[in-house]
């Protein structure tokens, strides 16, 4: 019974507009961030030379797993008020 209860509570979060601009927006700044990281990490370890389609892929992966698994947690995170 309290199962159902915080799912419909969590569900209710999430389907506010508000909450999924928020998961929307932290999931992307995570992904550029990761992306940003990965990239300089790759271009660093192959002498400076940034290969685009590599960069072009991890940009790819990063924002999408940014979006599906920050995303949720970011938009879960409102204040509740007494």
């Amino acid at each position: 019974m309290t199962a159902s209860a915080l799912q419909n509570v969590l569900l209710s979060r999430l389907r506010s507009p508000s909450a999924l601009r928020r998961g929307l927006a932290a999931g992307a700044a995570w992904g550029a961030s990761l992306t940003v990281a990965l990239t300089a990490l790759a271009a660093w370890q192959c002498g400076g030379v940034i290969c685009i389609d590599e960069a072009i892929w991890l940009a790819g992966v990063s924002v999408a797993t940014g979006i599906l698994a920050i995303g949720p947690v970011a938009a879960c995170g409102v204040r509740v008020e007494a």
